[in-house]
């Protein structure tokens, strides 16, 4: 069996990291090794790590820094610290979860197909109890993508992100050549920085989406992914670096800034902030004003309802 390094980072996690060594050992397929970077200072987190360090020492690898250097220099150095004898890199977010099929699902796609370089797969968001209250949050992927290789250079041309490292499964040899990377270095909660892996890595292997949930992603109010309009910024960052540095054409950019707009004027919406959120629509608008069309029509009448149903739609929308 192919071994396989997952990868987690955590700062502050006493409340989640227990469920999330207990999610991989809980795994079907058992030739893995866990690799855990803690920055907390101050909290329960290292302590609980190293209960289970002591249980299976043959099994997770752990290191400690009191000062946050932040997620993109921490996996990195755990990548690098991987065993020699691994074959695939996976992820694991401090707060999400594997279904205990999760990595041999994935092994078995890498069996199947040769050529693929990284594979990954659908998400149940779950929030601070476990509770799931939005399953299969990328059931948009185009219907002749599901289940079949994306070949590359094919994922760029889809409004769909793939959703977290968490979800991602890679082949040790390509992660090596692509580095994570951080073009924020500012920032230590630079938010895309899977984003951007996925970008660079989908635009020179093939890649294979499981339409099928092995995840479950963490969303509640205090953690990153719920600061959208961060991780649109982010995003938007992103994208322009792209252009900049001629990884992709005008006319591409200028459609995905275009959606980065309307994402944005939605999370101004939630905080019905109407000026900024018809702003950015017509931005969006200007940039690209065919492509879509129906979210475009929908975040104008959504700008046009009372503040109390704007809030009732977009719960039942965006679903959190």
């Amino acid at each position: 069996m192919p071994k396989i390094s997952i990868i987690t980072t955590t700062y502050k996690h006493q409340d989640f990291i227990e469920e999330t060594i207990k999610s991989v050992l809980s795994q079907t397929y058992t030739d893995w090794e866990l690799l855990i970077w803690d920055d907390s200072p101050d909290d329960k987190t290292w302590q609980i790590i190293q209960k289970y360090v002591k249980k299976y020492p043959d099994k997770i690898k752990v290191w400690h820094h009191s000062i946050n250097k932040g997620i993109v220099e921490n996996m990195n150095f755990l990548i690098d610290k991987s065993d020699k004898n691994s074959k695939y890199i996976a992820f694991l977010e401090w707060d999400d979860l594997f279904t205990n099929n999760n990595l041999e699902e994935k092994i078995n796609i890498f069996n199947k197909y040769k050529d693929v370089k990284l594979v990954y797969n659908n998400l149940d968001f779950i929030d601070w109890k476990w509770n799931i209250f939005y399953k299969n949050f990328l059931k948009k992927v185009p219907f002749y993508l599901k289940n079949e290789i994306l070949s590359k250079n094919n994922f760029i041309k889809y409004e769909t992100f793939y959703g977290s490292y968490s979800s991602l499964i890679i082949d040790k040899k390509v992660l090596e050549k692509e580095k994570i990377v951080n073009i924020n270095k500012k920032d230590k909660l630079f938010t895309v920085s899977d984003w951007d892996l996925f970008f660079r890595i989908s635009n020179k292997y093939n890649c294979y989406w499981i339409e099928k949930s092995l995840t479950l992603y963490r969303r509640y109010e205090n953690n990153v992914s719920w600061n959208t309009l961060k991780l649109f910024n982010d995003l938007e960052l992103q994208v322009n670096y792209y252009l900049k540095n001629n990884f992709i054409s005008k006319e591409l950019f200028n459609y995905k800034l275009a959606f980065i707009y309307l994402l944005k004027s939605v999370s101004y919406l939630e905080k019905y902030d109407r000026k900024n959120s018809l702003k950015l629509l017509f931005k969006a608008i200007k940039l690209n004003y065919l492509s879509n069309l129906i979210y475009k029509i929908w975040i104008l009448i959504l700008n046009l309802l009372p503040k109390f149903l704007i809030k009732k739609v977009l719960k039942i929308i965006i679903k959190r």
